[in-house]
């Protein structure tokens, strides 16, 4: 008997659609860990769960969490990774620049999208600070992770950093529309407008 294949269509992706974004700074270090979903449907995605997951889970209390999401392989940003995933069943995606540090179940590489309910997240490799750094980039919004901060950009004299890397990601992140909200991984939001006019983006 032949089977049939049923194809279970994912929700359509709708640019009007409401994001809703929590943001809860955990761990000596303030990480913004962000919590964002998708007001309809009750999706959301986790972004840098860095530490102090006690904080972390009552923000998605009643929320389908469908990625837990980490920028980069710093363990600051990824301290409370194993009870949020164990709370919420969801998968961990992070590039694969960065894998010496975690093992993710899905390796995202430039241009993917990362959808939940009717939002999508756009990847952008952002590397510089680390090797496997991105950003997460839908229309008017920037989860820039440790790539760039409110008047400073990423440490590069670190291990797997490179200053040449860090100006060809920020050279990038310059050309994104100048009213882009800014939330990064450390610290208040910005807008790409700002920190044109500090200079953060170099010359």
């Amino acid at each position: 008997m032949r089977r049939l294949r049923v194809q279970i269509p994912l929700p359509a992706f709708n640019p009007m659609a409401k994001m809703i974004i929590k943001t809860i700074k955990v761990g000596s270090l303030q990480t913004n860990c962000y919590v964002i979903v998708d007001e309809k449907t009750g999706e959301a995605v986790v972004i840098d769960p860095g530490d102090e997951a006690a904080k972390i889970l009552p923000a998605v209390e009643g929320l389908k969490v469908r990625h837990i999401i980490v920028t980069h392989g710093h363990p600051d940003h990824f301290g409370a990774i194993d009870e949020v995933k164990k709370a919420t069943g969801a998968p961990l995606l992070m590039h694969g620049g960065d894998e010496w540090f975690l093992v993710p179940d899905r390796v995202l590489k430039e241009g993917d999208e990362i959808r939940f309910g009717e939002l999508s997240l756009k990847v952008m490799h952002t590397p510089g600070h680390s090797p496997g750094g991105i950003c997460l980039y839908r229309e008017g919004h920037l989860f820039s992770g440790d790539t760039l901060f409110a008047e400073a950009h990423g440490r590069v004299d670190i291990p797997g950093a490179s200053a040449a890397a860090m100006r060809e990601s920020l050279k990038r992140l310059s050309r994104l529309p100048d009213d882009t909200i800014v939330y990064p991984g450390h610290d208040e939001s910005t807008t790409i407008q700002r920190e044109k006019e500090r200079g953060t983006f170099g010359r």
